[in-house]
């Protein structure tokens, strides 16, 4: 059976679905090609193993058709399949690349696009611009049956997660994680794990989540990043991320994980 072929299209960040709140849809086939014809930029996306996608971008004048209307990609969580969803998180990354890199950053020359990758070329200079990736690590701190959660200031009212900061350069993941810790929370962790990894287009992060130990000190919340973090019990948890996000996962998977545990020694 062939790929169905979906039309990504972004004005600014915000993506035209149809205007179903329950169960929105994108625009497909014939009729993702006719809302393109006047787009500012087109990308066709790395087929995935049931979709096609191409990503558009379409001006500020761009009115909505009827049956139609933009929303932001975080509203669709739920609302659509998975896969759709990581298909329109990628062609938001790719339309935010290009119209971020239309010139040289070195010389000021307008900026080529290759003809086999994924990359943009000065025809002076030979810069080569590259999609922007932001590495971001993210630990979930167990101690006995707790686990350690933060909140930000931008969280929805009550939602904690795990601890998460970007990269700096010239740290490895695990460097930038023990400093991240450190920081945000106050503590140290030993015994880290790897979880998995998540491309996160908000706008354009890979997530990279781990497991850690608890190991020393008291819980002090960094004051310019954190508004509260502390210890739940795996049997009292507070809201939490969407089961979409990684922080999801990695929460659900390792309150699984020393429930099981737990059971296993009594």
């Amino acid at each position: 059976m062939p790929a169905q072929s979906f039309w990504f299209i972004f004005q600014g960040s915000q993506l035209l679905v149809s205007d179903s709140e329950s169960a929105p849809t994108l625009p497909s086939g014939k009729t993702g090609r006719t809302l393109s014809r006047h787009a500012l930029r087109t990308h066709p996306l790395t087929p995935q193993q049931r979709y096609r996608g191409y990503a558009v971008e379409v001006d500020e004048a761009y009115l909505a058709p009827a049956g139609y209307r933009f929303t932001g990609l975080r509203t669709l969580f739920g609302c659509i399949d998975d896969e759709l969803l990581a298909l329109a998180g990628l062609a938001f990354q790719i339309i935010d690349w290009d119209r971020t890199h239309v010139f040289c950053s070195r010389c000021a020359t307008p900026m080529e696009h290759a003809e086999h990758e994924q990359v943009r070329i000065c025809p002076a200079c030979q810069l080569r611009a590259y999609p922007r990736i932001a590495p971001v690590v993210m630990g979930l701190i167990v101690r006995n049956q707790e686990i350690l959660l933060a909140r930000s200031p931008h969280f929805a009212p009550g939602m904690y997660s795990a601890v998460a900061g970007f990269c700096e350069a010239g740290e490895s993941l695990e460097e930038a994680l023990h400093r991240e810790i450190q920081e945000e929370v106050g503590v140290t962790v030993t015994d880290l794990q790897y979880f998995r990894s998540q491309p996160w287009p908000f706008p354009h992060s890979l997530m990279v989540a781990f497991v850690c130990e608890y190991e020393s000190g008291i819980v002090v919340p960094q004051p310019s990043e954190i508004e509260d973090a502390r210890w739940f019990s795996v049997d009292a948890l507070p809201l939490l991320p969407h089961p979409v996000s990684i922080a999801r996962k990695l929460i659900d998977a390792t309150v699984a994980q020393i429930k099981s545990r737990y059971h296993a020694l009594h």
